[in-house]
């Protein structure tokens, strides 16, 4: 008898967004994320961007609500130069939470910073 998985994969990942508008523009200018499609099924707007074969949602938030980091802490973006990367972060005045590539073993690193609206983000060079 075959063993068939149930579950075949990630559909997308959900950043919630303050300002979508400005969202878009740092996922596309900066960290270069290609504009799929918008969608307002119901009260909150939907946008989907994609990298690297990997689909962000991102979730309008609307009225003021107030959230808190979920169970998904980060999102992780894989980086050909971390330092050249990091530069780039600086040069479009995005908040840092560090000020330099940590090692984490086996010529790997990562940095940690911030998306328009707060979200955790980390950069990830193997």
């Amino acid at each position: 008898m075959e063993n068939k998985s149930l579950f075949i994969g990630v559909e997308h990942i959900g950043i919630k967004a303050l300002e979508m508008e400005k969202a878009i523009r740092f996922y596309t200018e900066v960290l270069g994320f290609k504009f799929l499609n918008r969608i307002k099924p119901g009260e909150v707007e939907l946008v989907f961007l994609e990298l690297g074969g990997t689909v962000v949602e991102l979730v309008e938030v609307v009225n003021g609500q107030k959230f808190e980091d979920g169970v998904v802490n980060h999102l992780a973006i894989c980086v050909s130069d971390i330092i050249k990367a990091i530069d780039h972060l600086k040069d479009h005045q995005v908040e840092l939470t560090a000020s330099e590539p940590m090692s984490i073993g086996e010529g790997r690193y990562n940095f940690f910073f911030r998306g328009p609206s707060g979200e955790k983000l980390e950069l990830y060079q193997v």
